[in-house]
C-alpha cells in the first residue's frame, strides 16, 4: 500500500491510474495501447508481448473503470468480434479531476470535523 506522504513524491501517470481506478501497470499498458489505436485482443497481445487470457483480464479492468468500451462487429456469413476502444485521455483526466475534487472537499470536511471534536476518532 502506497501512502499519500510517498505518493506525493514519487506519483508518475501510471500511478494516477492506479490509485484512481485500482488499475496495474499491465493494465495501464493496455490503455495506452488502446489510445494507440489497437482494438482486438489478438493485436493487443501481440503488441504487449502478453497472453489473450492476460490481455481479456485488463481489458475487463477498463470496462468496469470506465476506461475502455467494446463494439460488437458482425462477420459477413455469420459470427461476431468485438474491438475495444479507449475512452479519450482528456475525458478520464476530466474524471480525475472531478474524484480528486470529491476527495479534497471529504478530506477538509473530516478535518474540521476533529478540529471541532466531531470526529469519532480517538
Amino acid at each position: 500500500m502506497i501512502f499519500l506522504k510517498q505518493a506525493s513524491k514519487t506519483m508518475d501517470c501510471n500511478s494516477i491510474f492506479e490509485c484512481f481506478f485500482g488499475l496495474n501497470s499491465e493494465d495501464v499498458r493496455v490503455y495506452f495501447a488502446l489510445l494507440q489505436g489497437i482494438e482486438r485482443i489478438e493485436e493487443l497481445g501481440s503488441a504487449l508481448g502478453k497472453k489473450e487470457s492476460s490481455i481479456y483480464k485488463s481489458l475487463q479492468k477498463l470496462l468496469i473503470a470506465g476506461l475502455a468500451y467494446r463494439e460488437k462487429k458482425t462477420i459477413p456469413g455469420g459470427g461476431y468480434y468485438f474491438i475495444y476502444r479507449a475512452v479519450p485521455k482528456e475525458v478520464v483526466a476530466k474524471e480525475i479531476e472531478n474524484l480528486l475534487d470529491e476527495f479534497y472537499e471529504k478530506v477538509k470536511k473530516l478535518l474540521g470535523d476533529l478540529l471541532a471534536d466531531r470526529s469519532s476518532g480517538l
